[in-house]
């Protein structure tokens, strides 16, 4: 009887382990962690070209740049460009160009004691056009950004970024420098013309600048109602070295009545042209 007993206890023991081991969930096994490698921390953040986002992962770089060529200060390669004279007497050039700018401005006069008016100068912004060279829109981009400039009402020369941008000669302008004309650094006396890039395309660069001397002129191909096209060099005891030479050909507009009556107001006088400068240190 007690062997019975005994034996009945054992097996319902074995039950209820049995029955216990079944009920229990079983743990899926885990492989090792692996231990994060050295310096793991930084290496998105200085990964070349982008900068680390959330969770550390690389992202690209914000915003985007100009495409401008931070040496030259253009936006293209222009130095095999063919600056087209023909037709003139005007010489061709001694060395490369090295920049092309559309210029929107006006020309300044004066009505003198003989009933005609006189050059005192002239006011310009120019835009950098040297992606544009080799395009069919090149050809006609003065006559374009003339007729925008001629008909809009602003007179302001600071204005006509807008008006190119407004008229889709130009969507996105950018500015070169500007144009404009000083008493002679040289002689003291007398007006020279400058271009003058240090506040735009070479900003900062005190040496970007150039004063220059006509060498040559011819009356424009395309009529009397359009200034003359010039042929410049830097003029000789000036420290500028932003171009040797400068080219001012394919102008619109500029020319001012033929006669005045002495004493009347100054006048400006819209127009556009192609200047083209070459040599130079940049």
């Amino acid at each position: 009887m007690f062997t019975l007993t005994k034996s009945f206890a054992l097996l319902a023991t074995i039950l209820i382990h049995f029955h216990t081991a079944a009920a229990a969930p079983t743990q899926a096994r885990q492989p090792p962690r692996p231990s994060p490698p050295s310096g793991s921390g930084s290496q998105f953040a200085n990964a070349p070209g982008g900068q680390r986002g959330a969770g550390g992962v690389s992202t690209a770089p914000t915003g985007s740049s100009t495409p401008q060529d931070v040496t030259t200060g253009t936006a293209c390669a222009v130095s095999t460009a063919t600056i087209d004279t023909s037709g003139t007497t005007l010489p061709a050039p001694s060395f490369a160009p090295s920049f092309i700018g559309l210029g929107v401005g006006t020309q300044n006069y004066t009505c003198g004691s003989a009933g005609t008016y006189t050059s005192t100068g002239a006011l310009a912004e120019l835009f950098d056009v040297s992606c544009l060279v080799g395009q069919s829109s090149f050809t006609s981009l003065q006559s374009t950004a003339f007729a925008a400039w001629n008909s809009s009402t602003s007179t302001a020369v600071s204005s006509t970024s807008g008006v190119l941008s407004s008229a889709n000669v130009i969507a996105s302008p950018i500015t070169l420098g500007q144009h404009y004309f000083i008493t002679n650094p040289v002689t003291g006396s007398g007006l020279s013309p400058k271009w003058d890039f240090t506040s735009n395309a070479l900003a900062g660069n005190a040496d970007a600048f150039v004063v220059a001397a006509k060498i040559d002129d011819v009356a424009a191909p395309t009529g009397s109602a359009d200034v003359d096209w010039l042929y410049l060099t830097n003029l000789t005891g000036t420290t500028g070295t932003l171009a040797n030479e400068i080219y001012r050909i394919d102008t619109q507009g500029g020319q001012p009545p033929a006669s005045c009556t002495s004493g009347t107001a100054d006048i400006t006088v819209k127009y556009t042209a192609m200047y083209w400068l070459t040599g130079g240190s940049f």
